[in-house]
């Protein structure tokens, strides 16, 4: 059981320091199994074989945000407040959990229709099955547990471990376009181990109890918002390949595709930082909330300087990258990872904005409003320029959508700076 943790006004604590340490080093290493593995897929499986591949991940990252349901937001906030009233943490646990359990029909209904209405999916249901096992595995993990705790160092050390052995298993089987179903099943049963192992570990810090569905029904309905912000936020991320792929050719979803994926390696930075601060913030606001304001600011200029960096090396290096990661045939890729090359400095500035201080100081009604009607706008400017500039004009949604969310929470900030001094 934990012991109470008392508040701190500073942001640099040894428990902090050693999780980001630990979180920055499994990221890492998921950016190794990337930088290795995108080039020989992209190859490999060439644009037809990669196309839908990247597609039947996109619904995989759907099911999980539907099973994650926020909780690896509003589970990791409610656990890190608990550790001023440990006796309470058992029940968010099982609230949780329970949630998650229920969440199944709904991600199965998901995975129906979307077999229905795309026939990339339809036409390999080997891809399409491995993709539902993904997001079963990655979607009842309680990852979001160890990081409300501040204990990740184990628990992020069997996730990522599970990753790179995937990363590992698609040179050994994956050799040929046809081949790649075995991608999505490589990370189908690596990331079943690794639930295996987190639930077990789970299982030693929290007492388990069986499935209480009332409890599940009542944390949905608790998180109801959160999901919200996750399911609008999906339609700036997840639903990009999926539009892509009922638009336009399997080639242009390769293009756009192998862009985006180089550049949410580089905004994938930010996940790490995020999993360490949110329960630090969290905690803040609910013991100290000007200290909490004040580290927010604090690291919106840290970010916003993170940020400008990477946008510039992005756009700099796009024909390098390209050709390093993609290889030839992907030249049109090049124009597309400039379009994005914006989205790391917009996206650190929304990622402080929105997850590090809209949540924490229980914003988020106003933010989910933010993020469904930019959700809105993309897909509306992806419909009406896709079929003309193919995957440059998906690009151009993106970032106008993206920057839609983080003027409206710039706006939101300075508005509540006299509740909030």
């Amino acid at each position: 059981m934990s012991r109470p943790v008392a508040a701190s006004s500073a942001l640099p604590r040894p428990v902090l320091a050693k999780n980001l340490s630990a979180l920055m080093g499994a990221h890492a290493a998921g950016i190794l199994s990337t930088l290795l593995t995108v080039p020989y897929l992209a190859r490999v499986l060439e644009p037809s074989g990669w196309a839908p591949v990247l597609v039947a991940q996109a619904l995989a990252n759907w099911m999980i945000l539907i099973l994650e349901f926020g909780f690896d937001l509003s589970g990791t906030r409610d656990v890190a407040r608990t550790r001023i009233a440990p006796d309470t943490m058992g029940p968010v646990v099982i609230g949780v959990q329970s949630a998650k359990l229920l969440l199944l029909g709904p991600t199965l209904l998901v995975f129906a229709g979307a077999i229905f209405a795309v026939p990339s999916l339809r036409a390999d249901l080997r891809l399409s099955l491995a993709a539902l096992a993904v997001a079963t595995a990655r979607g009842l993990s309680p990852l979001w547990f160890f990081q409300g705790v501040e204990r990740v160092r184990r628990a992020v050390a069997i996730e990522s471990g599970a990753s790179v052995l995937a990363a590992l298993g698609v040179f050994a089987v994956v050799h040929a376009p046809a081949d790649g179903w075995r991608v999505v099943a490589l990370q189908a049963f690596f990331s079943a181990v690794s639930l295996g192992l987190l639930t077990a570990k789970l299982s030693r810090e929290v007492p388990m109890r069986r499935p209480d569905y009332r409890a599940g029904l009542a944390t949905l309905r608790g998180a109801r918002h959160i999901f919200g912000f996750r399911a609008a936020g999906g339609l700036l991320v997840q639903a990009n390949n999926l539009v892509m792929a009922l638009l336009a050719t399997p080639a242009v979803v390769a293009f756009f595709g192998g862009a985006e994926r180089i550049i949410r390696a580089a905004i994938n930075l930010y996940l790490p930082l995020t999993r360490a601060i949110f329960p630090r913030v969290s905690f803040l606001s609910s013991a100290d909330r000007h200290a909490a304001r004040a580290a927010v600011v604090q690291l919106l200029l840290i970010m916003g300087g993170i940020g400008a960096i990477l946008a510039v090396g992005a756009y700099a290096g796009a024909p390098l990258l390209s050709r390093l990661l993609l290889g030839p045939g992907y030249e049109a890729s090049i124009p597309v990872l400039r379009a994005l090359a914006l989205l790391p400095l917009i996206v650190a500035i929304t990622t402080v904005l929105g997850v590090w201080w809209a949540l924490p100081f229980g914003h988020e009604r106003a933010l989910l409003r933010i993020i469904f009607w930019a959700g809105i706008v993309n897909v509306s400017l992806a419909m009406l320029m896709v079929p003309r500039w193919g995957a440059l004009g998906m690009a151009s949604a993106v970032v106008a959508a993206e920057t839609t969310v983080a003027v409206a929470l710039w706006v939101l900030f300075i508005s509540k700076r006299e509740e909030e001094p």
